[in-house]
């Protein structure tokens, strides 16, 4: 079965990376057939619906009825509304055209709107889904949307929301990507390991998802203030005090965390280079063989040679602008 994904265009690569990490977590076989500007065609044997409802770059997406050339025109899409089997999958509502960016400014939604009208009978309308016209990159993709983000819950779990705040906590959609990333299988009951805590905001992702997780923290107050967090959104606690250099722990299938920087959060106790070095090699120990580990960092600190003396394989490395002029590479590396 092909698939249309619509992404969140907030970031250039994570969308993406995303998108294809959940899929790898949960060993879904899938082909990815085309990749527009925040548009991506998958060719898979498994719905994709309850695996898009783990991520969060992920804006909406459905069964793709066909693709046009934005050089056919609307000729191009009365011909997709033509072949197409709307009615098989439960026909639609409305309508929903979207222009990414400014790809085929040639083609109106007005022209649209009235090829859709001309095929109205054959197309079931008055069903239950959402007909997607997008045009991105020379092509149209049409679809029936069988998925859609919903950022409610998110904006619950705002540092601003949660009972224990404290300076240069991450957002519930940043921590989701990383959790995401690190290819924790939900379908696997993995543990997810947070070494840098802080207020919990790794933590509540993994348990809104169903993970299994645990987080260490350094600072007692940190770790007292995340399980207050944990537990007021009805997630259990499970936050040891220790130290990233020492986890209490000997084996956890994946690692998804937020380092120090020396900005908004400084290393306690040692110089960062240094403490990046021995949370890197006791990362290496506690993971399991084959597992990732994200974890994002300075660009200007050089971190490669770091990496590959723990043990580490860089899978893939992000920039990520943060604001102003601080700017962190995401790493995802593999062990």
């Amino acid at each position: 079965m092909l698939y249309y994904v619509y992404l969140s265009g907030e970031h250039r690569e994570l969308p993406l990376l995303e998108l294809k990490a959940v899929m790898d977590a949960e060993k879904v076989e899938y082909r990815l057939v085309a990749q527009l500007d925040q548009v991506v065609i998958v060719d898979s044997a498994e719905s994709l619906d309850t695996l898009l409802g783990r991520t969060v770059l992920s804006k909406y997406a459905g069964i793709l009825l066909g693709v046009s050339e934005v050089a056919e025109g609307v000729q191009g899409i009365k011909r997709v509304l033509r072949d197409s089997n709307v009615c098989v999958y439960g026909g639609y509502d409305h309508v929903n055209f979207r222009r990414v960016k400014q790809y085929g400014t040639q083609i109106s939604y007005e022209e649209v709107l009235s090829a859709v009208n001309e095929f109205s009978g054959s197309l079931c309308r008055g069903g239950s889904k959402r007909l997607d016209i997008i045009i991105s990159e020379g092509c149209v993709v049409i679809g029936l949307r069988t998925y859609e983000r919903d950022l409610t819950p998110y904006k619950m779990r705002e540092p601003a929301e949660r009972p224990f705040y404290a300076p240069g906590t991450m957002t519930p959609y940043i921590a989701r990507v990383f959790v995401n990333l690190s290819r924790a299988s939900v379908r696997e009951k993995h543990v997810v390991l947070d070494s840098f805590c802080g207020a919990g905001s790794f933590l509540l992702e993994a348990c809104c998802m169903g993970l299994r997780y645990v987080g260490v923290e350094i600072d007692p107050r940190l770790a007292e203030g995340a399980a207050k967090n944990l537990a007021h959104y009805g997630c259990i606690p499970e936050v040891v005090s220790g130290d990233s250099c020492y986890i209490p722990l000997d084996r956890v299938d994946a690692i998804a965390t937020d380092p120090p920087y020396g900005r908004m959060s400084k290393p306690v106790g040692t110089e960062l280079t240094n403490l990046m070095k021995c949370f890197l090699s006791e990362s290496y120990r506690v993971l399991r063989k084959g597992g990732y580990l994200v974890f994002a960092q300075r660009i200007d600190m050089p971190l490669e040679e770091i990496i590959a003396d723990a043990g580490f394989t860089v899978i893939e490395r992000v920039p990520n602008w943060v604001h102003g002029s601080l700017t962190r590479d995401i790493f995802v590396v593999r062990k």
